[in-house]
């Protein structure tokens, strides 16, 4: 996740506690929703809070009663559940352009398959754009509600993953995605249309 500069806005971040470890919802107080900034998925050797306050030492845990149907989301889908996660209280706002195109694109690919970078890059009518691919979802601040974690290399090997490859083979298992312990995938279940 890139660290965002927030000046003069307070940011506060929620804790959900699941499967995969603490998850973490970074939002900013709005008018009467919260805005929310980013999702932090848990590190193999760091705390999510230890992570968020790494980033933002002044960011303060707190909850708002508008954010708990997405934590609630969150929580199910760590629990194996196929949700259709809100968008309304994201900030699009830190998206750039193409990265939003692409991040909008890859939320169509359903869950328990992949796709690889050239390939959606095709789908948003960027054919020769994989690697600015790969740059846009690298840098997604929304993960799992965005999951960034399907795009896989044309090789079939499951590539990097902001929070470690084995966050990444194990949220793709959880979707039914057979993963190699050589970290690669079962090809018949990648995006061919």
């Amino acid at each position: 996740m890139d660290k965002f500069t927030f000046d003069g806005v307070a940011l506060f971040y929620r804790l959900i506690e699941t499967t995969c470890g603490d998850v973490g919802v970074l939002w900013t107080d709005g008018d009467s929703n919260p805005s929310v900034v980013g999702i932090v998925l848990p590190r193999q050797n760091i705390a999510t809070a230890l992570f968020v306050k790494t980033l933002y030492p002044d960011a303060k845990e707190a909850t708002h009663e508008n954010l708990e149907d997405l934590c609630d989301c969150i929580y199910r889908y760590t629990k194996g559940e196929d949700v259709d996660f809100p968008l309304s209280l994201l900030d699009l706002d830190l998206c750039y352009n193409f990265q939003l195109r692409v991040l909008l694109k890859l939320k169509e690919v359903p869950r328990g398959r992949v796709i690889s970078y050239g390939r959606l890059a095709e789908k948003i009518h960027a054919p020769r754009a994989a690697r600015a691919v790969g740059t846009a979802v690298a840098k997604n601040p929304f993960p799992l509600i965005f999951p960034c974690h399907r795009v896989v290399r044309a090789s079939g090997h499951i590539g990097n993953f902001g929070s470690g490859p084995d966050m990444k083979k194990n949220l793709l298992r959880l979707e039914g995605v057979e993963v190699s312990d050589k970290r690669r995938i079962d090809r018949s279940q990648e995006l061919c249309d």
